[in-house]
């Protein structure tokens, strides 16, 4: 398939319709019938839609170790480096333990941050199993303090889970690994089954079975988000590299047929070259219907392309990285690097929001894996703050509020 080249708006509206706006009755039966018949709905489920039987889906911790053991150095080298730089990114962000505002009128108040107690960690294993995932899932909620942590991932052919990813999990101290995936290993967590205890919070990436299936239980437990197909914007101009801005645009288009791949520039000759490696370099992958190029008029136009389609991961090359204080819609942006550095090692998080959530939610952090509470303490005469809180109760008509607060302002 050639090189496509369409108008921001074409783009935007094409995005749009890709966007499921509906809940899945298959996915609630499976969910209903996990709740309703625990591990052996999950056993089940998984020979139905992985073609695996697994009697026992907990992963004891000595084969995951073992797992680890047998790794290649080379690769057990990156997965140290890699987490190393997640780790150590998370703990300059996280939030600190109480935030106080001032303390007047006789009256202290305060925001605790107390770290959730048991999250699932959902990391898809298909044709490209993602340890990457693992870590950017659970090394945030090592850093918020989590006390059990849960890997979520589905049984290969020989019912044990990717043998990296059980590598990845020792190296985290992972003790509870599940070789269940799809809309069953959601259920399990979410409402709890004789093998698997109920979890406050579930993260990670997934096919439209696994995103819908947290959608349904968002309710039930927190989500990081609706997370759909990758989505990459290369935006740049001469003299940016055109040959990587292609190696880019594919390496997110190979994640998934839905992905969304595309160039953005006001130079139709960069936009030509890019595509001429694309078309090079891509194989099959240029038949993708979200791969191709956006040819707009001014860096404005540009801007508001952006700020409208709110990518998961935004490039930008040589002279757009100027604009780079006037996007506001991105969930992560590399300037003059490419996105995949981000995928593994620079640091942030990969888990980000896609399908035009950018403009409303964040990349997956620490502050996901805690809950705030607030405290509120008498420390002096509150007798101002007391009678103007009566005299409230009593506009809303709430008499017994306010004899409350009456009752209290006695005591000054």
């Amino acid at each position: 398939m050639p090189w496509v080249k369409r108008k921001a708006a074409d783009w935007i509206g094409r995005r749009q319709q890709a966007i499921p706006d509906r809940w899945d009755e298959s996915v609630r039966r499976v969910m209903d019938d996990v709740r309703a018949r625990g591990d052996a709905a999950v056993r089940d489920w998984t020979a139905r839609f992985d073609g695996v039987s697994v009697a026992d889906f907990r992963v004891e911790g000595a084969i995951c170790r073992q797992a680890l053991d047998a790794t290649d150095q080379r690769l057990r080298e990156a997965l140290v480096l890699a987490a190393a730089r997640i780790r150590s990114f998370l703990e300059a962000t996280r939030p600190p333990g109480t935030q106080s505002g001032p303390t007047r009128d006789g009256v202290e108040a305060r925001v605790i941050w107390e770290p959730l107690r048991r999250v699932a960690v959902y990391v898809p294993a298909g044709q490209f199993p993602l340890c990457s995932s693992l870590l950017m899932g659970a090394i945030p909620a090592q850093v918020a303090g989590v006390a059990e942590i849960v890997l979520l991932t589905p049984p290969q052919r020989d019912g044990r889970p990717d043998s990296t990813m059980l590598a990845a999990s020792a190296l985290l101290g992972i003790d509870e690994v599940y070789a269940v995936g799809g809309v069953q290993a959601i259920a399990a967590a979410a409402y709890g089954t004789k093998t698997l205890k109920q979890v406050d919070a579930i993260v990670g990436p997934g096919n439209y079975y696994v995103t819908e299936a947290k959608r349904q239980v968002s309710g039930v437990v927190r989500i990081d988000g609706l997370n759909g197909p990758s989505e990459v914007i290369v935006w740049g101009a001469p003299p940016a590299p055109a040959r990587q801005a292609a190696l880019d645009l594919l390496a997110q288009a190979e994640h998934d047929p839905e992905s969304w791949a595309l160039a953005l520039s006001d130079r139709s000759d960069w936009l030509d070259d890019v595509g001429r490696w694309a078309e090079k370099l891509g194989g099959n992958l240029l038949e993708r219907a979200g791969v191709g190029a956006v040819a707009v008029s001014t860096s404005d136009e540009a801007v508001a392309f952006v700020n409208d389609f709110a990518p998961e991961h935004l490039e930008l090359w040589g002279p757009a990285a100027l604009h780079a204080d006037r996007i506001t819609s991105a969930g992560a942006t590399f300037l003059d690097c490419p996105t995949p550095l981000g995928d593994y090692v620079a640091g942030p998080n990969h888990v980000l929001p896609t399908g035009g959530q950018a403009r409303r939610a964040s990349v997956l952090g620490v502050e996901d894996f805690l809950h705030r509470r607030t405290e509120t303490r008498l420390v002096g005469n509150a007798r101002r703050l007391v009678a103007a809180g009566a005299r409230l109760a009593q506009a809303e008509g709430l008499l017994r509020h306010q004899a409350a607060l009456l009752e209290f302002q006695e005591g000054f």
